[in-house]
């Protein structure tokens, strides 16, 4: 069945799934065995629904890996600044943003996901694109919480790159085999990202 007739199909057979549903999957995929992981067919035996749901929602498998890209900022950005705003002391925001981004999870900074979405950014124009936005935003975020401990536009900067640096690095170097006994050295390094204002 073509993409176009599945269009004029009843939509209970083939939207009991949104684009979300999909993107999420997709970026699951990525996580495992990097963007050539991403296979329609493979997508819907997962979620239990046939090729029929995504021509549905998707014109083709990039028309996916856009929407992939869309969820992946979404999730890693907004959600975050608005939890932010929710907090009204800046130590407190830094410590957030700080738990938020370590840990085991796959969708960490530097994780397994954003590994493999960077090495992808070397050969797709539209990964390279989305990777650097949401490298901006998580700076104008980390940027902002810094000027409100009192530091200078330009030395917030500094310190928020080098938090968000920090992070990336620790989570590429950090695996489950040690994760636990690096708990120390972890907290040591969230004592000096908050220390930064007294350094700088």
């Amino acid at each position: 069945m073509t993409a176009e007739k599945l269009k004029k199909a009843p939509r209970a057979e083939y939207g009991s799934l949104d684009r979300e549903s999909w993107a999420r999957a997709a970026l699951t995929a990525v996580g495992r065995g990097g963007v050539a992981n991403v296979k329609v067919e493979t997508l819907a035996k997962s979620l239990r629904v046939t090729k029929g749901s995504f021509y549905w929602h998707f014109k083709d498998r990039d028309d996916l890996l856009q929407e992939m890209l869309i969820y992946w900022r979404r999730n890693l950005t907004d959600k975050i600044a608005n939890n932010i705003q929710k907090l009204t002391e800046p130590r407190q925001k830094l410590i957030h943003l700080i738990e938020v981004a370590s840990g085991k999870r796959p969708d960490v900074p530097g994780g397994r996901i954003e590994h493999s979405l960077r090495e992808w950014a070397h050969s797709s124009d539209i990964a390279r694109a989305a990777v650097a936005n949401v490298d901006a935003e998580r700076l104008k975020i980390i940027t902002a919480v810094y000027r409100e401990l009192g530091l200078s536009p330009a030395k917030a900067k500094i310190a928020s790159l080098m938090m968000l640096s920090h992070l990336i690095g620790v989570n590429v170097i950090d695996t489950s085999a040690h994760y636990e006994a690096g708990k120390t050295q972890r907290q040591n390094c969230i004592e000096f990202l908050l220390r930064l204002p007294d350094l700088l």
